[in-house]
């Protein structure tokens, strides 16, 4: 399995700008600052690594993206995900995704960092064992204003409506502190009337209860289609008998 790193925009390259469908659905929610996302400026992605973990056929010249385009599985894009999909709408997957699951900041207020072990360069001719190094990576921020963290969202999910067939549909992962509010600016992009499903997940673990209110335990995925022709496909849980 390969995986492939894009790089986000660099200065004083060509962009291009691609129009955005305005949402019809009702109700709206209103915040200070919001605005309509009427075109998104789409610069050139740079290829950063090719990883193959298997070692089974090192590459000896990197491809280009253009080479990946009917082979996109597993790329994975380094940089803003708004100039990403801004890229991809630009390079032909506008109306050709089926399926979309998103896990955004939850508005959390806190700054979020993981333990990594850092991954050396292999020598491409002797294949030489893999050194790491332990180090602390950002994985993101999450703390906003109110207004901001709106905008951030609502921008994100008009362009993300763009990618869906007519057959496909949305998943979005969130939790207590934004469910409300993003439940009403999905009716506002997707239509109150491509409203599928709300599920309560029951997290593993949970807040501890205080003495003025319960534990949080659960979290929220919201599921909206892009239209009346979306496909479902039942679930089913074997008995034993």
């Amino acid at each position: 399995m390969k995986k492939v790193f894009m790089a986000k925009k660099k200065q004083n390259q060509k962009k291009n700008e691609t129009k955005i469908s305005q949402p019809k659905g009702r109700p709206m929610l209103n915040w200070v600052g919001k605005k309509p996302l009427d075109y998104i400026k789409s610069f050139p992605a740079q290829l950063m690594e090719v990883y193959n973990p298997l070692k089974t056929s090192e590459p000896l010249e990197k491809p280009t993206f253009n080479e990946l385009e009917k082979n996109w599985q597993n790329l994975l894009f380094h940089g803003d995900n708004k100039e990403v999909l801004g890229y991809l709408l630009n390079n032909g997957f506008r109306g050709k995704v089926d399926l979309i699951y998103i896990d955004p900041p939850f508005d959390s207020g806190a700054d979020y960092v993981r333990k990594v072990e850092l991954r050396k360069q292999v020598d491409r001719k002797t294949l030489e064992a893999i050194e790491y190094s332990l180090g602390e990576q950002v994985q993101y921020f999450d703390i906003w204003n109110n207004d901001g963290y709106l905008q951030f969202l609502y921008e994100r999910l008009l362009l993300l409506k763009e990618f869906l067939t007519q057959e496909g549909s949305i998943y979005l992962h969130c939790d207590y502190r934004r469910s409300a509010y993003i439940k009403v600016m999905m009716d506002e992009v997707f239509g109150a009337d491509n409203f599928l499903n709300e599920i309560i997940w029951k997290r593993k673990g949970g807040m501890v209860a205080d003495i003025n209110r319960f534990g949080v335990v659960t979290d929220t995925l919201f599921i909206y289609s892009k239209s009346s022709d979306y496909i479902f496909n039942p679930q089913y849980t074997k008995i034993n008998t």
